[in-house]
């Protein structure tokens, strides 16, 4: 599971806290939990360093900028105070985590960072746009990589399979040398297609040399059930993207209670899990199964 509150969960193999989401707070360590750090995804740091933010000739990664669709601010990831800003926190997180797991630790999407340090770095390298870029993105994973003290490293990518390296500096090769298990988010309010998800997770499969772990949006901040995908909307994009031989299913929720009103409804809902009998998603449904013992 993954959750915005250091409460975790019963039922699950793994229980991850967003200790540091992309709105830029930071939270304290649950050592019972995986921890989850947004790197350069961070609200509060652009606000308070709206010089840090990067930049394109499209204008700044915000989410006020109407060219993009950024979901959060992204700060540049080679400015080194927010390098050495995330890289500390990640390392004290090691020491009492279990593992760890990082997101928006790339840059904001294609045309980004065209700051003056960018362009000097880049120029300095001797590389094409593309491949520098990708080599920073990298090369960031290695120091990573490095202080997490021989814990797991989950590491997070956006879903594009395909154009992953052109948009975000996603070389999947170079980084399975550092990432343990990648995680695709696969986030939505609502799931009535499962073959489009089915679709990219099978394109991340086919490319990535590490485990692929998928993860689905439950409810999130500051939604209401209302405006979230129902559960046997998400039962079922879950065992059909399991047939794609991915190595695990996670969930998103903000609290731990959205998580179990979620697997109470799973558990109870035995008419989707006897359809979705003989799709290919075994372990999936084995779990719902499992939650039905939970809450007898």
């Amino acid at each position: 599971m993954f959750l915005y509150q250091p409460e975790p969960v019963e039922g699950v193999d793994y229980n991850f806290y967003r200790q540091k989401s992309e709105s830029g707070i930071v939270g304290k360590v649950n050592p019972q939990m995986y921890t989850n750090i947004a790197v350069f995804g961070d609200n509060n740091m652009a606000a308070q360093r709206p010089d840090w933010v990067s930049v394109s000739s499209c204008g700044p990664a915000l989410r006020t900028n109407p060219r993009f669709n950024l979901r959060w601010d992204v700060v540049c990831m080679t400015n080194p105070e927010a390098r050495e800003y995330n890289l500390k926190i990640i390392k004290e997180s090691a020491k009492l985590s279990p593992g760890i797991s990082i997101s928006s630790q790339h840059f904001a999407d294609q045309g980004f960072c065209t700051c003056p340090r960018c362009i000097a770095a880049q120029a300095k390298s001797g590389l094409s746009w593309v491949e520098w870029r990708a080599k920073t993105v990298t090369d960031f994973l290695a120091e990573v990589k490095e202080i997490v003290s021989g814990k797991p490293l989950f590491v997070n990518c956006l879903p594009d399979p395909m154009l992953g390296k052109l948009r975000f500096g996603y070389d999947f090769e170079a980084m399975a040398q550092y990432a343990d298990y990648f995680v695709i988010p696969m986030f939505s309010k609502g799931y009535p297609t499962p073959w489009y998800w089915e679709t990219i997770a099978r394109g991340f499969k086919s490319v990535l040399k590490k485990p692929v772990f998928v993860n689905f949006y439950v409810r999130g901040p500051n939604e209401t059930w209302e405006t979230v995908a129902p559960t046997n909307q998400i039962m079922t994009v879950a065992t059909r993207v399991a047939r794609q031989g991915v190595d695990g299913i996670i969930f998103l929720a903000e609290k731990a209670e959205y998580i179990q009103k979620f697997q109470k409804e799973a558990a109870a809902d035995k008419e989707t899990r006897e359809a979705l009998k003989g799709h290919g998603g075994d372990d999936v449904l084995e779990l719902f199964a499992r939650w039905e013992k939970l809450y007898k």
